[in-house]
């Protein structure tokens, strides 16, 4: 031992010890000290990302005056912690922006004349050099680089040369090149804010629908309205097996209840886009809502051995793989078995204001006859979505019923373009030998896949 010591404090040793030593304690005690480090947020539309990107999956969306702690920045951006449990991504240049109203929607004005290179990497080769004053389109920023268009190509910027500003900002069009219609950015406060003040008027959206004496499906019926008749909502009620029911008012002041799923309330539909920001698959963000999950197994087959649950991660995986050969960006409301509630799903679609989301289903009816797919849409601006994924899965080896309306939650709470699919009956011993099949989920894939590519196209031809 005493050799040990002998050895370790010689003039050989010591010294390098010693500055080894100091660094390590100096890492830990900076590295302690960032983590401890509060950052009041204060501003609307701070979205904390799972990576250092304005692409990448949000996790949620900040208030003002929300505390986060950091954790680490790094080029641009500000690792943090909320709650003591999320951590994510925030963007520093966004917390400092006097101008920027979100990550998103912004475009880039030239300070100094600037290369455009090919890569994240400024030894890459150089596209071209924009002048000073120009305003170029921001795809997206991540890790301290902007993916800007320019004369139809694409091409990278260092954050630090330019300044953002908001894409709506810039007037003159002249000055501005390859700046895109830009999107209100999702703010739900502002969101329940205007449906609260407006009137809610809910509109019949299938043909004779029964307005009954009760908050029952079996109760009298007064009489039969018709497709797009307006009634005055009242009040909502929920039954003792959770239906929802909605007691409303005719303009002959004729007043009984009207079973929620077939009828629309049109302050729903308030903050819905019409169009998708993307005028391509390839340039797309799909939002791939895998049905049910972790305790929530969904509809089950005759002796529940087999869930619904099971068969819609497999097909949003098979999905996933064609729609990223493609080249579009896939995101998924659960990336496992787990359950995630109905509002967090929407709201993922919502905060990351997603170019479509489609919401994968296997139904089940007490009715073992019952059999086939179906395409559903809330919104009236999604039913061009909806027909467009209807026809392509159409010729599916499962009957096809068609489109209709349906007030699911996660439609009905979107802001983005969206649908849901039902693509079989678990309850069917025919449809179920398909449900569990791989090459069924690549046959469904593949459908789905050509019925996007077809919704771009119309979205660009219509634009």
């Amino acid at each position: 031992m005493r050799q040990f010591f002998k050895i370790v404090f010689s003039r050989n040793y010591f010294p390098p010890l010693l500055t080894v030593t100091i660094f390590l304690i100096s890492a830990l005690s900076i590295s302690v000290l960032l983590s401890n480090t509060a950052l009041i947020i204060e501003r609307d539309n701070v979205i904390v990302r799972t990576e250092p990107a304005t692409n990448s999956q949000a996790l949620l969306q900040l208030e003002s005056n929300t505390e986060v702690n950091i954790l680490t920045n790094r080029n641009g951006w500000y690792k943090v912690r909320v709650d003591g449990r999320t951590e994510g991504w925030i963007p520093q240049w966004l917390l400092e922006s006097t101008s920027l109203e979100s990550d998103q929607n912004m475009a880039a004005q030239i300070l100094i004349n600037t290369p455009i290179y090919s890569s994240q990497d400024e030894t890459t080769e150089q596209i071209i050099t924009v002048e000073t004053g120009t305003y170029l389109f921001v795809q997206n920023e991540a890790n301290g680089w902007l993916l800007v268009s320019f004369e139809n190509q694409y091409g990278y910027i260092p954050t630090r040369l330019v300044n953002l500003v908001p894409a709506e900002s810039v007037i003159d069009e002249e000055d501005a090149l390859d700046v895109v219609e830009t999107q209100p950015v999702y703010n739900r406060d502002e969101l329940e804010k205007q449906r609260a003040q407006a009137e809610k008027a809910v509109v019949i959206r299938s043909n004779e629908e029964p307005l009954l004496t009760e908050a029952a499906v079996d109760s009298e019926i007064i009489y039969y309205a018709l497709y797009n008749q307006m009634f005055t909502l009242i009040e909502t009620i929920e039954d003792a097996n959770g239906n929802e029911f909605y007691l409303v008012e005719d303009d002959d002041g004729i007043r009984g209840y009207l079973d929620s799923i077939r009828v629309s309330v049109s302050s729903y539909s308030l903050g819905h886009v019409e169009w998708p920001i993307a005028n391509s698959l390839a340039q797309a963000t799909i939002m791939l809502d895998p049905g049910h999950g972790g305790e929530d197994s969904g509809a089950t087959n005759a002796n529940s051995t087999a869930y619904e649950k099971s068969a819609t991660f497999d097909t949003a995986m098979a999905l996933k793989a064609q729609l990223e050969a493609e080249g579009a960006t896939v995101m998924l409301t659960r990336p496992t078995d787990v359950f995630v509630a109905l509002e967090e799903r929407a709201e993922a679609s919502n905060l990351n204001q997603v170019d479509a989301f489609i919401s994968l289903h296997y139904d089940g009816s007490e009715d073992p006859t019952w059999s086939g797919t179906t395409t559903y849409y809330y919104h009236e601006a999604d039913e061009s979505l909806a027909q467009a994924i209807n026809q392509s899965i159409t010729p599916l080896p499962l009957e096809n019923v068609g489109v209709m309306f349906g007030n699911y939650h996660v439609l009905r709470e979107n802001t983005r373009p969206s649908i849901l699919l039902e693509l079989g009956y678990m309850s069917n011993q025919n449809d179920l030998q398909y449900i569990f099949s791989e090459n069924y989920h690549e046959l469904v894939a593949s459908a789905i896949t050509d019925g996007l590519l077809n919704y771009f196209e119309q979205v660009q031809a219509l634009r």
